[in-house]
């Protein structure tokens, strides 16, 4: 049987759960090649190309308020794990995969913390400050009225749990050049990253004298597997 192909992202936000979230995926699959992304900002725009075609322009606002209040505070790199497997069908694949994602975010993700940005123009859906007697206060970093949104932090994506979007999405980070041996990681950067918990560690893949894991190219045979099928 031929190999089939997913991934998950770690997002900037899941680097504080990152060991633990990695022994999770590595207890459910055995096939796994990890390689940085440097700008994640620019690859989940394209990774999210749906919700762009089907919610249009307030969604693009919005999420870039989101994208900034995570880049703001987590930085803009992240972590690709690509999964290969013998025994399960794309299909079965995608949604094993799924539902891992799914419970990652229940395990580690923290529902009384978010992330509040100002966005747009208009002045609507607004945060009024209250004060326990029910007193309005002024906003003490907000301090103008604006469009408020308070983003959840999901630390993790996946595609879809279906076929096509995988296969979509897996096409895109190839076009995106991330599955190059300049991007995999070594066992030594990423147990650093691992134990201290940063994606700064990206940083030495830059140096002259990094040794990365020089292998097949994984982006030939993944492209050749969804070529076809």
């Amino acid at each position: 049987m031929k190999r089939s192909y997913s991934y998950f992202i770690v997002k900037p936000d899941g680097i504080r759960y990152l060991d633990e979230i990695l022994s999770d995926i590595e207890h459910t699959f055995q096939e796994i090649k990890y390689f940085a992304v440097d700008d994640f900002e620019s690859l989940i725009k394209k990774l999210y190309y749906k919700h762009y075609e089907t919610k249009g322009a307030s969604f693009a606002e919005s999420y870039d308020s989101y994208l900034y209040g995570i880049k703001e505070i987590f930085g803009n790199k992240a972590l690709l794990a690509i999964i290969s497997d013998r025994e399960r069908s794309y299909s079965e694949l995608s949604e094993q995969i799924f539902f891992e994602k799914m419970k990652i975010r229940r395990k580690y993700i923290n529902d009384n913390i978010g992330i509040i940005t100002n966005y747009g123009d208009k002045k609507s859906n607004y945060v009024r400050y209250v004060d326990q007697n029910g007193n309005l206060k002024a906003p003490r970093i907000l301090s103008e009225i604006g469009n408020i949104r308070i983003n959840d932090m999901n630390i993790i994506h996946s595609p879809d749990p279906d076929e096509d979007t995988t296969k979509k999405e897996l096409q895109i980070i190839i076009d995106n050049g991330i599955l190059q041996d300049k991007n995999m990681l070594t066992p030594i950067t990423l147990k650093n990253i691992r134990e201290y918990g940063t994606f700064n560690f990206f940083n030495d893949m830059k140096k002259d004298n990094y040794q990365g894991n020089i292998g097949p190219d994984i982006s030939g045979f993944i492209k050749s597997e969804i070529d076809e099928r």
